[in-house]
């Protein structure tokens, strides 16, 4: 599959989102922060000050955005192996992704949380750290996590033989083309099942793994179905059928769009408002799954149809902007907590902490990778 516009754009704007989530995460009312173990903590510094509406937005983010980064980034899983055959493509693969990985959670992340060690113990001792941070804290991961879950799902899928792609590939679009309507039934439940079992069982925010990693467990299979269904399509001309004129599956993005505030809405409603709160804890878990799964799917398919029907002619700063995301979703999280860190004890609003700490978070990492990619070895692999 060629790269398009549109899908490099709109995977640019989903690495945008992650860092306005972390920047928001200091200051949600949900958060709290462990002064024993501080990886515990919701966020690497925790402000006293909260707004609700950033738990919205965090929620908002929550239910789609990794899933369609993964789906994303399995759309050119096929052409690559297609091109360099499965021993090159794990190779590549290995240094791509596995490489920056082990330079991010060694050097990049600890700087991150130093933050996190002075608020826990009001000083800082380098070789203190150290120890707190490999041994206390278990050498945490931070976003990287989804560099190496990716890495994991590309060595998976370079596996399988090629012609079980094409051969399910086929069938998937002649379906969404033909049964759109099925399709997406279809397509829900296969979804569904690959997260509500496992959330179920260990609740919808369970983490696991060892030392850098570490992984959501009960979403693993969740966010390796939307890799693999990108992985499917990707060996498939897949826009000719799924896509008519600015229609996906038969609706236009408004459509989707409505689709999505619909299901967020009731979602939020759900777990904010305590409606289904006297129910049985399964039946709880099983709406939960329903909703945030139905809320997956049409914002996905919301952003897809956007992106789809509208960006077709490239921009000079959106283009910097994409050739530095990779760079930029490794770096951001140590501009972020050093201002989350900064602004603790000032008295701006709460809005206007977010808003700097977003905007001056992502204009300085995406400065910091623009020179780093200067270097040959950085460009090579960032």
């Amino acid at each position: 599959m060629e790269r398009n516009l549109w899908i490099d754009y709109l995977r640019t704007v989903i690495t945008v989102l992650v860092v306005a989530h972390h920047a928001a995460m200091a200051y949600t009312t949900f958060a709290f922060f462990d002064t024993e173990v501080y990886i515990r903590s919701t966020s690497p510094v925790v402000d006293a000050n909260r707004w609700i509406g950033l738990d919205v937005f965090m929620a908002f983010n929550d239910t789609f955005f990794m899933a369609l980064m993964f789906f994303i980034s399995g759309l050119f899983v096929f052409p690559a192996l297609q091109k360099k055959g499965a021993s090159a493509f794990t190779k590549e693969r290995l240094l791509r992704l596995g490489l920056p990985f082990m330079v991010a959670v060694t050097f990049i992340i600890p700087f991150a949380y130093t933050p996190s060690y002075y608020i826990s113990h009001n000083q800082f001792n380098f070789f203190d750290f150290v120890s707190d941070y490999l041994f206390v804290q278990q050498w945490p991961v931070g976003p990287p996590w989804f560099i190496w879950v990716l890495l994991v799902f590309n060595c998976i899928a370079a596996l399988i033989p090629m012609h079980i792609y094409s051969a399910i590939g086929e069938k998937i679009t002649r379906a969404a083309k033909l049964k759109p309507i099925q399709f997406f039934v279809v397509l829900f439940f296969i979804v569904l099942l690959s997260y509500a079992p496992v959330s179920i069982v260990l609740g919808h925010y369970a983490w696991t793994g060892f030392g850098p990693f570490d992984f959501q467990v009960n979403r693993f299979l969740f966010y390796f179905t939307f890799f693999m269904v990108g992985v499917v399509l990707g060996c498939t001309k897949w826009g000719n059928y799924f896509f008519k004129g600015k229609m996906l599956l038969g609706l236009p993005w408004s459509g989707w769009a409505l689709k999505s505030l619909c299901a967020f809405v009731l979602f939020m409603l759900y777990t904010y408002c305590g409606i289904g709160v006297k129910w049985h804890g399964i039946i709880q878990s099983m709406v939960f799954s329903l909703l945030f799964v139905l809320c997956s799917i049409c914002i996905s398919f919301a952003c897809l149809a956007l992106f789809r029907a509208y960006l077709k002619k490239s921009n000079p700063a959106m283009d910097s902007l994409c050739k530095n995301a990779y760079g930029i979703y490794l770096l951001h999280y140590i501009p972020v907590s050093w201002l989350q860190f900064a602004l603790l004890d000032t008295t701006l609003p709460v809005v206007l902490k977010f808003l700097i700490i977003f905007i001056v978070s992502l204009c300085s990492s995406w400065a910091m990778v623009y020179f780093l990619k200067k270097i040959k070895i950085v460009n090579r692999f960032v």
